[in-house]
């Protein structure tokens, strides 16, 4: 018998619907060959109910390995198959926007910064 997967403490994954038809996950910690697993069946998962676009934010990514960079590719390559839109969202991490450099992931994936600011109420 297949005793289930621990999940790794060093990686928290959240999913919102901040629209319809529009997929957010959130991912805070390190994205290693020990958690990157956990996440590409996540964003698998979310890809099968084929939304208009998936975003993935890593701005409260603190580490970002090959490992997590395969899945960030291959999560753009099942986005595009299915005419879903995958963005990530590097925000303010220059951990994660150097390792997304350092690959050539950078060319293969759209990137968007920080989101901008809620404009003051008046």
């Amino acid at each position: 018998m297949n005793a289930p997967r621990a999940r790794c403490p060093a990686l928290r994954l959240r999913t919102t619907w901040p629209a319809p038809h529009t997929v957010r996950v959130t991912v805070r910690g390190e994205l290693d060959s020990a958690t990157a697993g956990d996440l590409g069946a996540l964003l698998t998962d979310r890809l099968w109910a084929a939304p208009e676009q998936l975003a993935v934010d890593l701005s409260e990514v603190d580490f970002l390995g090959v490992a997590g960079v395969r899945v960030l590719l291959h999560a753009a390559l099942e986005a595009e198959q299915r005419g879903t839109e995958l963005l990530v969202v590097t925000g303010t991490s220059a951990a994660v926007r150097r390792a997304l450099r350092v690959t050539g992931a950078d060319r293969r994936l759209t990137e968007a910064g920080p989101a901008p600011a809620p404009e003051p109420a008046r």
